[in-house]
């Protein structure tokens, strides 16, 4: 069920956003209660979102930075996500494709969800990204059912229970300051529908007083709270028993069961904890980190648009987050602002998303934990803006490791000042692994990185690269069990820097970089 839950999120985001925002009493004839407990109705839908995330920096401060942060605070001061497409059946499969937008350039992607796998579509990228989820169908599988019929009503049994709970958190929400509502006429996925619009404006300072508000309304409704415990003790006591073993809750259901007396006893327990976030409410009200918190400079607006179903199918909403907190003179930010909006259709209609296809060559979520950083940045086609972000502005490509005179297989300076570091565990740092040697005394490695193929002989200052002779300025050397290779010859080879400091311990830690 876990993985099921997360595919709904678009739905329950948008009734948790009425909630916070809108409240529940009835506003001009609507029942604002009604309306947040439908979105739970909602098993299936299409809709098209846009988000758009914009950061005022002081400018002053940045001017202080390195030329690459700088950088890269610019082409990350205003990005967008725009989501083109999206929709979800009713066995909980879900695809969508959008653009990331910033600085640089755009980012196209797809996404796509079914039972079995997630697949991740980047626009550059030269393989897909698969993440194969676990196997649940036979730990929910129901007795007279199939796979798909089971999730469905497991999926449904859950939501049901969710509505019954919902309502008595939902009831106690105080409405705004600033609520309206009135008929409209707006466009939907291009059809003009005639929609409820619920306009709802407040700030920091009156959210944080509708948080009090809100907890003394569920404290005045034990018999509501004890009802909603209630209720969930009668969802599992119908489930049947293979769910039961499922969830872990079958021994709760052992013999005689006395769901009253369950239900009382998690009341005492629980209940209390409500009447002490109201005192704890209290007693930080008023406190200069509630108003830090709570600044008048912090404001929402939101347009809710509802069918005659009062089901949600178009929404505007902007947050601009400027609080007294930030205006300091060495706050990074200034503000931040965030600009929503969405529309929604064929809301439990006929939507249809086909089972995810895995291609031959893609790319499991084992294959790039295993990874180097450059080779990431390579799964990208090189005029992509992925691969210009990755490589350009994150330098995700380039490595960078520490060794140490003391700890680890520990590097050494000889009398010359000739610093040795260990040849199998330096190159591990750079993501190589030795080669079987086909003669003995032979150290065989390929660097994926450069592209080249190095030989080095233990007691030589010969060496092969690619095929061709060379002669390093040091011989190769042997200490008990390791063997080691002059810094200045290997990272030479490798296009790599390092630096060397000593500490008052007289320990030495060599700092490697290595642009890639």
């Amino acid at each position: 069920m876990g993985k099921r839950s997360f595919k709904k999120l678009g739905i329950l985001v948008c009734a948790l956003l009425l909630a916070v925002i809108v409240g529940c009493q009835s506003v001009g004839g609507v029942n604002l209660n009604d309306m947040l407990l439908k979105q739970l109705d909602v098993s299936k839908q299409e809709q098209s979102q846009s988000f758009e995330l914009t950061f005022d920096v002081n400018e002053e401060l940045l001017a202080e930075e390195g030329p690459d942060i700088v950088k890269a605070v610019n082409a990350f001061k205003k990005v967008a996500l725009n989501i083109t497409e999206s929709k979800v059946d009713e066995k909980g499969n879900q695809w969508m494709t959008g653009v990331f937008t910033f600085g640089k350039g755009t980012i196209p992607f797809t996404l796509h969800i079914d039972a079995k796998a997630v697949r991740i579509d980047v626009g550059g990228a030269k393989r897909s990204l698969v993440f194969e989820l676990p196997d649940m169908e036979q730990a929910f599988s129901l007795e007279g059912k199939d796979a798909g019929e089971s999730r469905q009503a497991i999926v449904e049994s859950v939501r049901e229970l969710m509505k019954k709970v919902a309502s008595y958190f939902v009831k106690g929400l105080p409405n705004p300051p600033v609520i309206s509502v009135d008929r409209v006429t707006q466009p939907i996925h291009g059809e003009s529908t005639a929609l409820t619009k619920v306009h709802a404006e407040l700030n920091g300072e009156q959210f944080g007083e509708l948080i009090g508000v809100y907890l003394d309304n569920l404290v005045k409704d034990r018999e509501g709270f004890k009802a909603a415990v209630k209720n969930v003790y009668l969802w599992m006591a119908d489930m049947p028993q293979e769910m039961k073993e499922a969830f872990g809750v079958s021994d709760l259901f052992d013999g005689d069961a006395d769901l009253d007396e369950m239900t009382d006893t998690v009341t005492v327990l629980l209940f209390p904890k409500l009447k002490e976030a109201q005192k704890e409410y209290k007693e930080f009200r008023g406190t200069d980190d509630w108003k830090e918190a709570f600044d008048k400079g912090i404001t929402m607006k939101a347009d809710m648009y509802v069918d005659d179903s009062l089901h949600l199918r178009k929404w505007a909403m902007d947050i601009n987050i400027a609080p007294a907190a930030l205006t300091v003179e060495d706050s990074p930010i200034r503000s931040i602002k965030l600009a929503a909006s969405g529309e929604i259709w064929n809301v439990n209609g006929k939507v249809e998303v086909p089972a995810v296809q895995v291609p031959r060559n893609a790319l499991s979520v084992e294959e790039l934990s295993d990874m180097q950083s450059f080779q990431i940045v390579r799964l990208f086609e090189e005029d992509s803006a992925m691969y210009d972000l990755l490589k350009n502005e994150l330098h995700v490509g380039d490595q960078s490791f520490q060794l140490s005179s003391e700890w680890g297989v520990p590097f050494y300076v000889d009398s010359k000042g000739v610093a040795y570091v260990p040849i199998r565990s330096t190159l591990k740092e750079f993501g190589i692994r030795l080669s079987v040697p086909k003669a003995a005394g032979e150290i065989r490695f390929y660097d994926e990185a450069t592209g080249q193929s190095f030989v080095l002989r233990k007691g030589s200052a010969k060496a092969t690269v690619n095929g061709k002779s060379v002669t390093l300025a040091h011989k190769i050397t042997a200490d008990a069990n390791f063997t080691y290779v002059s810094a200045d010859d290997l990272f030479g080879l490798l296009g790599a820097e390092y630096e060397i400091t000593e500490y008052e311990d007289g320990e030495l830690v060599m700092d490697v970089t290595r642009e890639l």
